[in-house]
């Protein structure tokens, strides 16, 4: 697996990485760093390249984790809550993390617990075969609707959303498929997107548009400790 930080601006803190798959082999070479557990987890994938997304990708985590705690990366306390949001399962200050993979690569996000309480990151492979129309009367809003039909490009304009919202939901902690219209992405100012939401708790959100591999969109989300006004 090739695995490099990606340098683009993020806000103070927070710090992406993106991990590039070799769909070729078959993820057992990642299998040392992980828990018994996850050991288990992914030798239930039946395909081949979802065996192997799991296994790098939490491989991955780990060692980047591992290196800022003190801990052997297969060592390293990982857990996750009611809806499959892991965390470090430790005392003390840890960083915040969470993963998204698609096709040929993976996304990981950490970021100072000290300094935020929530952060998301989404990928998605565009795909010709998806329906735009159909998508978009599940997912989206009314004004993101609209705005995706008067799209240049409305298959992107879509994803660009849809992964906005993903980040947004995976950020807060709750399930993804019931709550994608509770949550409306907007293009905003110093690139980064307006999130609108029916559910006032969710308001302090922030969310962002990031550099994607061509074929494909992404976006980062993220709740800070101190609300700045404006």
């Amino acid at each position: 697996m090739s695995l490099q930080r990606l340098f683009e601006p993020l806000p103070h803190g927070i710090e992406t990485y993106r991990l590039d798959f070799d769909l070729a082999r078959d993820g057992t070479q990642h299998w040392p760093a992980l828990s018994a557990a996850e050991q288990v987890r992914a030798g239930r994938f039946m395909q081949r390249a979802d065996r192997l997304r799991f296994s790098a990708t939490r491989t991955a985590v780990r060692q980047l984790l591992a290196s800022r705690l003190g801990h052997q990366p297969a060592d390293l306390p990982l857990a996750q809550d009611a809806h499959g949001k892991p965390f470090v399962d430790m005392q003390g200050a840890a960083p915040l993390f969470n993963v998204s993979h698609s096709g040929s690569h993976a996304l990981i996000v950490l970021a100072d617990s000290s300094a935020f309480s929530a952060v998301g990151i989404d990928i998605e492979q565009r795909r010709a075969a998806l329906d735009v129309s159909a998508l978009s009367e599940a997912v989206l809003t009314d004004r993101e609707k609209a705005a995706v039909v008067q799209a240049a490009d409305p298959l992107q304009a879509l994803l660009q959303r849809w992964v906005g919202k993903e980040a947004v939901l995976k950020a807060i902690g709750v399930g993804i498929a019931e709550h994608l219209r509770c949550v409306g992405i907007h293009p905003g100012l110093d690139g980064r997107s307006v999130v609108e939401t029916t559910v006032p708790e969710w308001s302090d959100l922030d969310a962002m548009p990031l550099a994607a591999p061509s074929g494909y969109a992404a976006a980062l989300a993220w709740r800070s400790r101190v609300q700045h006004p404006g």
